[in-house]
């Protein structure tokens, strides 16, 4: 994978590496360690506060990305439910002579179970290569975000971050942008879609209902996608369900506007004569 964050939607591993997103590979000879995959610096910390050990550290400004300290992480995985933007996992390099385990945040239905064999994807959402599922961590505490861990050859330890959809029919070539995600009666009306301002499917049926046709028009009716990621995590899947709601094609529903990345600053700055 090539390229950044800003131009696929995803980093590359060249891009994380080079940012020191990665523990060293003396830590992950140690056990298992959080890998924190955050590079956009935006008003967030929930990480810091879900770790008991001290292990991640934001500080000040909140804007600064977080900062693992590796000798006191103990790979607990807390914090990988706590990311507002689904960044973090936890990777296994010593769990066996030939594999290694990743547990990521995986928020769809339905859920796999131990010893389920899947397609376990990279960041791109590319099949890399066999998998098996070894733990599904699914408590109240995790707030609707249940931690899946699965097995692998180890030699993809540095490119699998999660695992194909089950159940699911592939995407059609024209409209591979969320094809995945089915507008559905089933769905439970409290299934949350937009983790940051807690918007459920129940919530943006109604918007739909009520007239909303485009991402910006839930948006403003429900906050969806005007939280900490800025719809990095939503707005996919919004822009499907008004298309299955309505019956139009993918390409038919006019993106979000972008906001790029800004730093807050303080009024007083605003006010003044001070250089931001």
């Amino acid at each position: 994978m090539k390229g950044t964050i800003l131009e696929n939607g995803y980093p590359s591993i060249e891009e994380l590496k080079n940012a020191h997103r990665f523990p060293s590979e003396e830590r992950f000879q140690k056990g298992p360690v959080a890998v924190i995959e955050c590079l956009q610096p935006i008003p967030c910390n929930p990480c810091e506060n879900a770790c008991r050990f001290g292990a991640i550290l934001v500080g000040e400004p909140i804007i600064n990305l977080p900062e693992l300290q590796e000798e006191k992480c103990t790979g607990c995985g807390m914090c990988v439910a706590s990311c507002s933007g689904l960044a973090i996992f936890i990777v296994d390099k010593t769990y066996s002579a030939t594999e290694a385990t990743i547990s990521f945040p995986y928020e769809y239905l339905p859920l796999p179970v131990k010893g389920q064999a899947i397609k376990a994807v990279n960041r791109a959402g590319e099949v890399v290569c066999d998998g098996t599922v070894t733990r599904v961590m699914n408590v109240k505490q995790n707030d609707h975000t249940p931690v899946v861990t699965i097995a692998i050859p180890k030699e993809f330890s540095d490119d699998v971050r999660s695992m194909q959809r089950l159940n699911v029919a592939p995407a059609e070539k024209d409209h591979e942008c969320c094809a995945d995600y089915t507008y559905d009666p089933a769905d439970p009306d409290d299934l949350i879609v937009c983790r940051c301002e807690e918007v459920t499917v129940g919530d943006i049926r109604k918007a739909i209902a009520e007239g909303a046709d485009t991402i910006t028009g839930v948006k403003r009716r429900t906050r969806a996608g005007m939280g900490l990621c800025q719809g990095r995590t939503c707005s996919k899947t919004v822009s499907k369900m008004i298309a299955d709601a309505k019956h139009l094609s993918g390409d038919k529903i006019p993106l979000d506007t972008a906001r790029p990345p800004v730093k807050p600053v303080p009024f007083s700055v605003l006010a003044g004569d001070e250089d931001i």
